[in-house]
């Protein structure tokens, strides 16, 4: 190792020093000689050389024994750390902190208003604190941007196109920063116990998998696509599409969802979104209800449709979620509930309809990891079906109870 390696032994010091990095550390210091100084200096001659050099040049005052062959203390003040940095060519440990705080205060100001700037304020108050955070790595300024831009998508897009915008490589998020950024996405009001990590990515916009919207019921909507000319004028077109004729559902690609400007929902007095495909599926048309599929946690493009539908909707309607009686069917009505839909209330997720599937033979026992979370899961409106799950020890998905009906049928 080149350079004065005692200099570099006081700069080491002062890098662990919190009060120091915090800039509260003043005054002299005078340590003795132990057997960690002589090592890092390369020995007891070594240390005697390189501290005259030091004094040589005006940086430590030295005190020694035994005609000069032992070193009993060494005397340095703090103010001198910042020129024995700048001797040896490392960053001052204080000015990296306040180069560290400058850096999170800027990251911070490009999302304001997000749930972010209490994750900053939490960094910035530990630096300020003068504790050295490896967690997140403060030098890595690809994870910090990878971050800032979730919070700040406009619009969702794959996973592999996020990639090659933000990290200019399309694999890279995933093999290095899917599970950093995850972790610091649960803080996100968004955020519901349990998610999995592409259900936490898909809730922000970042997407892994095909997305669709699927409903039946008597929904207009228009769409705009393409261009016409008027008086030489071009303008984009625009499409009223009618599904209630489709009895049997309608299903709309991403590219759609983006352009789909729901315009009425006339007749309708209910809407029901309906966890699995199965039981969604097995629904009959109603020209009083619109039946939409939720095939887990709506997706930004899914929330902003969903709540224009709302802004056509006329009259007193009711909003009903029908869902697995587990862990996940809670999480998805309360994820619903606050995101979309306000006046949203459960159907047939009650200790009545829990007790008759039970009597029918449905029920999966429950996993202790499964059951520990629950317990501790708050499970608003649902509280007496998370009950009714720790009680019986067993959760029941929706499917099964087609299942049952199958087979009485048969």
């Amino acid at each position: 190792m080149s350079g004065n390696l005692l200099a570099k032994w006081i700069i080491g010091k002062a890098e662990k020093s919190e009060a120091y990095r915090a800039g509260t550390l003043t005054g002299m210091k005078h340590p003795k000689p132990d057997r960690e100084m002589i090592k890092a200096a390369g020995g007891l001659p070594e240390l005697i050389r390189q501290a005259d050099e030091l004094e040589k040049s005006g940086y430590i005052r030295t005190e020694k024994s035994n005609l000069g062959a032992d070193m009993k203390k060494i005397y340095y003040s703090i103010d001198v750390i910042p020129k024995l940095c700048e001797k040896e060519g490392i960053e001052d440990p204080r000015k990296q902190q306040l180069r560290y705080i400058k850096q999170i205060e800027q990251l911070r100001a490009e999302v304001q208003g997000s749930f972010l700037e209490g994750y900053y304020d939490e960094i910035i108050r530990r630096l300020e604190l003068g504790e050295i955070v490896k967690s997140p790595d403060m030098e890595d300024v690809d994870f910090f941007r990878c971050l800032n831009a979730v919070v700040n998508l406009k619009k969702s897009l794959w996973m592999r196109v996020f990639s090659a915008a933000v990290l200019n490589d399309s694999k890279r998020f995933k093999k290095d920063y899917e599970k950093k950024v995850v972790k610091v996405l649960v803080r996100s009001p968004l955020y519901e116990e349990g998610m999995t990590d592409d259900e936490i990515l898909s809730v922000h916009g970042i997407l892994s998998y095909a997305q669709v919207m699927e409903w039946k019921g008597p929904l207009l909507y228009k769409l705009k696509g393409g261009q016409e000319y008027i008086e030489d004028k071009a303008r984009e077109k625009e499409y009223e599409i009618d599904t209630s004729q489709n009895q049997y559902g309608t299903v709309i690609n991403s590219q759609t969802l983006e352009r789909a400007f729901p315009v009425s929902i006339k007749g309708v007095q209910r809407i029901v979104t309906i966890e699995n495909k199965a039981n969604y599926e097995e629904m009959k048309y109603r020209e009083d209800t619109l039946y939409l599929f939720c095939h887990g946690f709506y997706s930004p493009k899914e929330r902003i449709f969903l709540k224009r539908l709302m802004e056509v909707a006329e009259g007193e309607i009711q909003y009903f979620h029908w869902g697995d009686m587990d862990m996940g069917g809670i999480r998805i009505f309360r994820f619903n509930k606050k995101n979309i839909f306000p006046k949203l209330k459960p159907y047939k997720m009650d200790r009545e309809a829990f007790q008759e599937a039970l009597e029918r033979g449905a029920g999966i026992p429950l996993e202790e990891k499964k059951k520990e979370k629950l317990e501790k899961l708050n499970a608003g409106e649902l509280e007496e079906l998370k009950k009714c799950i720790l009680e019986k020890g067993v959760e029941i998905e929706q499917e099964i109870l087609l299942a049952e009906n199958a087979i009485a049928e048969n």
